[in-house]
């Protein structure tokens, strides 16, 4: 069996610290015709989803350096990425902590890999499905576009968002880095500021600012938080 969405193979990462069930699952995945992309804790997923793209997390809950439902959050609250928790908690309540921060799936250890298997294929054709619907309407004007000398934000139905100095610095440095994750240090110099300690929330400030104007204007601004990793504007923007 190769799973397949269009015509590239699933993508899935796995989030499991304890090796043996890590590496047993990565081999039953991969024989399965799914790539897969083993990580031991939150530091390596989070590296992971900066540099790859994948349609199914399979996460864990109690991994050594976050937990399986901050993970869950974020690919909720960020990105079209199905997730499936796959824990050793049995309990009520934590199934439901695990639907409610946006898991997909709840799966209790020991998973049967065949459901394992029919859970990832059955979720990535569905999202797709989703994706897809979502941006047809779009596909001939799909970008954003930021206006260097009048500082504006321009949304792909011609929607103007004004800037200010540091908005427009934000947004530039988000635009030039083409899609890929621009780090909160990179980014709070890029907008002028010395200071670069976890305290400092002035950064934190302008983009909730920017959403604030963004959603006074009917809008929702594709800028994604992403764990631990930095700032994204997830879809195409052009300067000019």
């Amino acid at each position: 069996m190769n799973e397949t969405i269009g015509n590239q193979r699933v993508r899935v990462i796995l989030v499991e610290d304890d090796f043996d069930l890590r590496q047993g699952l990565t081999d039953f995945l991969r024989l399965n015709g799914f790539s897969v992309t083993p990580v031991a804790n939150g530091a390596e997923f989070s590296l992971s989803v900066t540099t790859d793209v994948f349609d199914v997390a399979i996460v864990d809950i109690n991994l050594p350096d976050t937990n399986g439902y901050e993970i869950t959050r974020s690919l909720a609250e960020r990105t079209h990425m199905g997730v499936i928790i796959v824990t050793a908690r049995t309990l009520r309540d934590d199934k439901i902590r695990g639907y409610a921060e946006g898991a997909n799936l709840y799966l209790t250890k020991p998973v049967d890999g065949d459901e394992l298997v029919f859970a990832i294929k059955n979720l990535s054709d569905r999202i797709k499905r989703v994706t897809t619907t979502e941006q047809l309407p779009n596909q001939s004007h799909s970008k954003w576009r930021v206006d260097c000398a009048s500082q504006r934000l321009i949304s792909p139905e011609g929607t103007e968002i004004r800037l200010s100095g540091r908005e427009a610095k934000l947004i530039l440095c988000l635009a030039e880095a083409s899609g890929r994750i621009v780090s909160r240090a990179d980014l709070s110099r890029a907008m002028g500021y010395r200071e670069l300690s976890p305290e400092t929330r002035s950064l934190d400030a302008v983009v909730r600012r920017l959403r604030s104007k963004a959603r006074e204007a009917g809008l929702e601004l594709p800028i994604h938080v992403v764990h631990a990793a930095g700032f994204q504007f997830s879809v195409g923007i052009e300067v000019s």
